[in-house]
């Protein structure tokens, strides 16, 4: 190991011994609240309010829902500079003047109430104060005497999230009475979203370069764009304070809001770069947020600010004020990007450190609980999902949390934190620690025509037939491993499946081999290997399976082993038995070795002995079973042979 890579190892080392012994920052106190509204003080949320109170309180009696946008300038912005979608433009259109189909359908329309959640009442100012604001603007509609209520009204109960700002998130719980709620009423699948994502971002980093220049642009109220249409406002009350009130623009809980609203604003994106002859592939569209990046010196990332603002303004879109630099942005080198810091002269990225306290907070929580509540593993879940691409070997920490996050659709279930979860969670407590303002901006995986390459082949265990098992050939590299009786028996793993019929996990355990026996050779270098399993492959981009915890075991076994060398691993499909590689890794992983030595290219292989393999690997195939440690016993049993 060169003196570079000991000092970069040394390093890490000693950053993640500091991670660990260093408190975690600690939880942001929330801003001191600042009400809008001069509204008479009230003793208790949960009872009505008096008749003083409401003669102070604005009130707004038109029950429709009125677009700031204008379809009228957004058809015209597309007759000068061009449409890539004119039927997802129109529809777009139809919606802003005549407000938005939500999509609930049947009996999930029928008339209920729901009472208020908790977290509303322990804000009550708060709440009551952003309620008052979205009368005042024509959000809602409002106050009205529940005497007067349509029959056929929905009230859904809401509740309160704090802002960092110290103001109310209101979200009307419209997946509540369950089985008769709103949300139960909408098929999602057609209202899709099509978000970016950060990997998406760090692909268009690398395309800029260093030192390049990135810009934010932020949707103020960005659902409020979109009107609803008048036969579905009925199904938007809610109750506060003894009073009726209807929102009348989309709604932040509804299934269906990300999706119509996300039409939206790629219409608007599409005609922003056009006008500004942008190239798309330098920005990213997450529902309210643009961020796009441009090479140190170009002049185009301004011209996209200018027309992103002039098309705004002219069509009537509302955006966030550059004042609050975590909102928008001009062109800058250092900036937040989907909820990361980016500064692009140190190549580098950090978590803002109020979102890090309480991410580690969740994690810590789950540490020192024996169960979370569901919506808790959906927060924590989630963000570690968005910041994965960062993390080194995250992809293959998180699936004993993705199952966790599946468990229930009842938000209140409680989920045991079970030994291989607190496992993960104290990975990710670790790793965000260590690597958060210390970690280079990472690249995307390339692989340059010199790529070595294998390939690999897996037969289905049997014992009709002998020598079945893996087999793989690269260069002066091959191996053929017949699988144990555990496998040929037909013998059944945890979850009940026979190992002779998990053909996704036997067809990973030719790429372990490669990685792991041709070391010497692929360290520090990229490779492919090609198998002709699509399920494995699924496996391997992912990084994990919910369904298979021995894929599990191997795709985290190559990837420790693959980060150990430096290895960089692609896995890709190829036909079975379409090239040479392909062919003759079919003859070995049946055990047909004469027919291999008969069909092999003379300049494919010289070495007559096949390679050596770790005996943690041949152990395992003899006794396949889930394990996280494989990958480090791989290196033990390298790093004792050397």
């Amino acid at each position: 190991m060169s003196n570079i890579k000991l000092d970069t190892f040394r390093f890490w080392v000693d950053r993640a011994q500091q991670a660990a012994s260093e408190p975690d920052p600690p939880l942001p106190a929330l801003k001191t609240f600042k009400p809008k509204f001069n509204l008479p003080p009230v003793a208790n949320y949960a009872t009505a309010a008096g008749n003083l109170f409401w003669n102070e309180f604005p009130s707004n009696t038109v029950k429709k829902g009125v677009s700031p946008v204008s379809a009228t300038r957004i058809r015209s912005w597309a007759n000068a500079v061009g449409c890539s979608n004119s039927e997802r433009l129109e529809k777009v259109c139809h919606n802003i003047e005549n407000g938005a189909n939500i999509g609930c359908k049947g009996r999930f329309r029928q008339p209920s109430v729901s009472t208020n959640a908790p977290s509303a009442y322990q804000f009550g100012a708060e709440v009551t104060d952003a309620i008052a604001g979205w009368v005042q603007q024509g959000i809602a509609a409002g106050p009205f005497d529940p005497m007067h209520r349509p029959p056929d009204a929905k009230v859904s109960g809401i509740m309160c999230r704090m802002k960092p700002n110290g103001t109310a998130r209101i979200i009307l719980n419209l997946s509540a009475p369950k089985g008769n709620s709103v949300n139960e009423g909408i098929d999602g699948d057609l209202f899709p979203a099509t978000m970016s994502s950060t990997t998406a971002w760090l692909n268009i980093l690398d395309k800029a370069g260093k030192k390049c220049l990135i810009i934010k642009v932020d949707w103020a109220n960005a659902y409020k764009h979109m009107p609803v249409r008048n036969e579905d406002l009925n199904l938007q009350y809610f109750n506060w304070l003894g009073k009726d009130f209807v929102e009348v623009m989309l709604i932040f809980g509804a299934v269906s809001s990300a999706g119509l609203f996300d039409s939206l604003a790629k219409v608007v994106l599409d005609l922003v770069v056009r006008h500004a002859h942008f190239p798309p592939d330098m920005a990213i569209q997450y529902l309210d947020d643009v961020c796009a990046a441009a090479p140190q010196g170009c002049q185009s990332i301004f011209r996209l600010e200018k027309a992103y603002r002039d098309i705004a303004s002219d069509v009537g879109v509302n955006l966030a004020p550059t004042t609050d630099p975590d909102k928008a942005f001009s062109p800058t080198t250092t900036g937040t990007v989907l909820g990361v810091i980016y500064d692009t002269v140190s190549w580098t990225w950090a978590i803002p450190v109020e979102k890090l306290s309480r991410v580690l907070s969740q994690l810590r929580q789950g540490l020192t609980n024996n169960t979370l509540p569901q919506h808790e593993v959906w927060s924590l879940v989630g963000r570690l999902v968005h910041y994965a691409p960062l993390i080194p070997c995250g992809r293959y920490n998180i699936h004993e949390l993705l199952k966790a996050n599946a468990e229930s659709e009842d938000r209140n279930n409680h989920v045991l934190m079970t030994a291989d979860i607190r496992r993960q969670l104290y990975f990710w407590w670790l790793m965000l620690k260590t690597t958060n303002g210390f970690s280079s901006i990472p690249p995307p995986i390339v692989f340059p025509a010199w790529t070595l390459e294998y390939f690999t082949d897996a037969s289905g265990g049997t014992s009709l037939s002998l020598g079945h098992g893996t087999g793989g050939i690269g260069g002066k590299f091959w191996f053929m491993v017949p699988w144990g009786h555990k496998i040929n028996s037909g013998a059944r793993a945890a979850d009940g499946r026979k190992l002779s019929r998990k053909l996704s996990a036997l067809e990973l355990v030719g790429p372990l081999i490669c990685v792991a026996s041709d070391y010497a050779i692929n360290a520090g270098k990229p490779i492919k290997i090609w198998v002709d399993n699509a399920g494995s492959i699924g496996v391997w981009r992912r990084g994990y399976s919910t369904r298979c915890n021995l894929c599990n075991t191997l795709v985290r076994a190559i990837g420790r082993v693959a980060a150990h060398f430096g290895t960089s691993v692609s896995i890709q499909k190829i036909t079975r038995c379409s090239n040479d590689g392909s062919i003759l890794a079919d003859e070995l992983s049946k055990g047909r070795f004469a027919a291999f030595r008969q069909k092999k290219p003379i300049q494919w292989l010289t070495n007559l002995e096949p390679a050596w393999i770790p005996t943690s690997i041949l152990s395992w195939i003899a006794l396949p079973t889930v394990d996280l440690d494989l990958g480090d016993k791989i290196i033990h049993d390298i790093v004792t042979r050397s």
